[in-house]
C-alpha cells in the first residue's frame, strides 16, 4: 500500500445513506454480455455499498457530425446539460492521471466524506471535448492502453464496484 493510503474504519453514515452517483457516456451499449456484466457490477456495488446509494446510468447520443471536433461538441453540450449541481465531476480522459485501485477508492471515499454527489464521465469514440474536461475536478485514466468506449464502461464499472469493495473491506480486492 502507498504511503497516505489508510483507510478508516468505514463509517459508513449520512453521507452514504445520501449518496448519489451517476454515471454519463457516450452512446448506447450493443453488446448485450458487456451490458449485462455492467449492471450487474452496479447491482452489485448498490448491494455492497447499503440501501442508501442511488446510481444512475445516463446514456447521451453519439454526436450526429461527421467532423470528429463537431462530433464531440455536440456530445459536450448534451453532457453538460446532464450535470447536476452540488457535483464532483471525475471525467475519464486517456490522458488524464493514472490511479491505482486503491488511489481510486480514496479518492472515492473522500468524495463521499464532502457529502457531494459524484458525476463520472466517459467520452464516446473520439473522447471528449475540453469544455468537458475544463469542468471537472479532476480528470483520470482508466489505463495508459485505449479501449473501445463500451470496455472502458465495464471497466469503470467493475472500478467502482472495486473501490466500494476496498473502502468495505470485503474480499473482492485481494
Amino acid at each position: 500500500m502507498r504511503p497516505g493510503l489508510k483507510f478508516q474504519k468505514p463509517t459508513w453514515s449520512k453521507q452514504l445513506s445520501k449518496l448519489k452517483i451517476y454515471i454519463i457516456a457516450v452512446g448506447k451499449i450493443k453488446d448485450k454480455i458487456i451490458d449485462a456484466k455492467i449492471n450487474q457490477y452496479l447491482k452489485e456495488l448498490r448491494h455492497i455499498s447499503g440501501k442508501g446509494i442511488e446510481i444512475r446510468l445516463k446514456q447521451v447520443p453519439d454526436g450526429k457530425s461527421s467532423a470528429v471536433e463537431l462530433k464531440k461538441k455536440e456530445e459536450a453540450e448534451k453532457i453538460l446539460e446532464a450535470l447536476p449541481s452540488r457535483s464532483y465531476l471525475l471525467v475519464m480522459d486517456e490522458r488524464g492521471e493514472e490511479l491505482t485501485s486503491m488511489e481510486f477508492a480514496r479518492m472515492i471515499e473522500r468524495i463521499t466524506e464532502q457529502g457531494k454527489e459524484l458525476i463520472l464521465v466517459l467520452g464516446g469514440a473520439y473522447g471528449l471535448d475540453d469544455k468537458v474536461k475544463e469542468k471537472a475536478d479532476k480528470v483520470i485514466a482508466l489505463s495508459k492502453l485505449t479501449f473501445p468506449h463500451e470496455l472502458a464502461r465495464l471497466i469503470l464499472a467493475e472500478q467502482l464496484y472495486r473501490a466500494f469493495a476496498i473502502i468495505k473491506r470485503t474480499h473482492y480486492h485481494h
